[in-house]
Parts: C-alpha cells; structure tokens; sequence
C-alpha cells in the first residue's frame, strides 16, 4: 500500500518537473499595446500619450521633459494677441527697447543719417532683434559698394557728368554754351532749391542726366523764341544754333525754287553766305 503510494506521487511530480525545466523563466516582455494596459484608466487614453509606441518612447518624453525644467520659454501670442502681446515677445527675443537702441557698423561710409533712422524705425516695428537689423544692413551696403566707398561716389558723379556733357555738346553743337546758359537761368528763376540735390535710382545726381537737362533747355529755349520774355530766362546769348536747326535751315534756304541757286537773283550772294553758315553750325567739329 505505501508503494502504490510512492508511485502515485512520483506521477503526479514529474510532469510539473520536466516543464519547469522546459519553459524559460523570464517573463514576456509586454508588446506596444499591451504597456498601457498598465496605466489607470483615467491616463490610458490621454491625448499626450497618443503619439509614445512604447515604454522607451515614454521614457525619452520624460527624460526631455526634465530637461527643460527651469528653461526660459516663451510663448507664441494666439489669434487674438495685441501689439502689447507680441512686443513682449520680440523683446525677449532680442528687439531694443526703442528704435533708436539699434546699433549698426558702417565703417567709412558715408550712409544718410534719416535713412538710418527711418530704417531702425521699420525695423522696431517689425520686431527685428539688433542682430537682425545689423545684418539687413549689411546686405543693404553690399548691394550698394559704391556707398561705402565715398572716393567711387565721387567718382561716379564726375563721371556722369562728363558723360552728360559729351552728350549735350553733341546734340546742341556750337549753340552748347548758349543753351546751358539758358537752362540755367530757368533754374534758377523756377527751379526749387532742393533739385541740384535729388539723385536718381543709380545714385546720380538728377541735374546730370541729359534727358533732364535737355528738358529743362529745350522749355527755355522755347521761352525764349515763342514767348519772348527775355527777363525770365536772361540774355539770348551769341545767337548760335544748333546742329538739328542749322539742318532745318539749310532746307529752306537751298529749296530749289529759292535764290541760292538762281546767281542772277539779287539776295543769291545772302543765301550763299548763310548756307555757309549753316553747314558750320550744322558740323562745328569739322576743319575746312
């Protein structure tokens, strides 16, 4: 009776034996849907949560998280921010105080003082931080060399006055000296006091573009011939004409019909002696 016993618990232990030895002991790690089940369930379905995988991803989110505890944050203003709103947070971004605290390096050159102004200005009002401002004024005097350079500046006006002149003396031949006399006392009597110093987009000076300049001669030529009040413009000069007018003039006196070339015509040696004439003021740089 105690041997039946014996073996009756021996088949008993032994199944429960073999499988201890067969199954591993370490328990199954839990799979990405299976760590929240973890949670209570009022932090189960938080939306924060939604976005970690696994129980590493929660970990790196708590680890970051710790991080930035005591880190100066700033936050965005919403729909509804005023200026006061977002002046707040352009200051803590690095905006001056006041436009005028904005601080630029513009070494030699020579920058007008009421475009650095109005320049800070916009600047304050956009929310710029110094070092924005600093380098869109940079870029501002890369763009324009010739800015930094006050010896280029110079050198571009003297040159484009010298192409102006070419140009006008070419246009206006031995008339030249006269015509300029006479824009100039136009100038002076209408001209505002401001125009000798307006520049174009290129930098030069208005009163060398030769368009201008030969606006401004040609009103007060016309002044001059149509109007005829000498006092407004001054003197009518050596009576020299132009290079286009002595070639106007040259066809109403050499028409066929007319006494240039009629030698018994009694006004033939006037007509000759003033075609003459026209053709030198026509081509005044030529010898003869």
């Amino acid at each position: 009776m105690a041997d039946e016993q014996v073996a009756d618990v021996s088949q008993e232990v032994a199944p429960s034996v073999i499988m201890n030895a067969d199954t591993p002991t370490t328990e199954t790690p839990a799979t990405d849907s299976s760590w929240r089940d973890q949670l209570p369930d009022d932090l189960r379905d938080h939306q924060s949560l939604q976005n970690i995988t696994d129980v590493g991803a929660l970990a790196k989110t708590m680890i970051h998280a710790q991080s930035m505890v005591g880190a100066e944050k700033i936050p965005i203003p919403g729909k509804w921010a005023t200026d006061d709103d977002w002046s707040e947070v352009y200051g803590k971004l690095g905006r001056p105080d006041a436009a005028t605290g904005y601080e630029y390096d513009f070494g030699e050159a020579e920058v007008d003082q009421d475009f650095v102004n109005g320049f800070s200005d916009v600047a304050h009002k956009a929310g710029l931080s110094d070092r924005q401002a600093k380098a869109l004024a940079g870029w501002y005097m890369e763009q324009m060399p010739e800015a930094a350079d006050p010896e280029a500046v110079s050198q571009n006006v003297e040159a484009s006055k010298l192409e102006a002149v070419a140009e006008l003396r070419k246009e206006y031949g031995n008339a030249f000296d006269d015509r300029v006399k006479l824009g100039n006392n136009l100038l002076i009597e209408f001209g505002s006091e401001d125009l000798m110093d307006l520049r174009l987009a290129d930098g030069t000076p208005l009163i060398n573009n030769p368009a201008f300049v030969k606006t401004i001669i040609n009103a007060a030529h016309y002044i001059q011939e149509s109007v005829s009040e000498d006092k407004l413009i001054g003197d009518k000069g050596s009576g020299a004409i132009t290079p286009g007018e002595a070639d106007q003039k040259l066809q109403e006196l050499m028409r066929e019909d007319g006494p240039y070339w009629d030698q018994r015509h009694p006004q033939h040696d006037s007509y000759v002696r003033q075609v003459l004439e026209a053709h030198e003021q026509k081509h005044p740089n030529e010898e003869d």
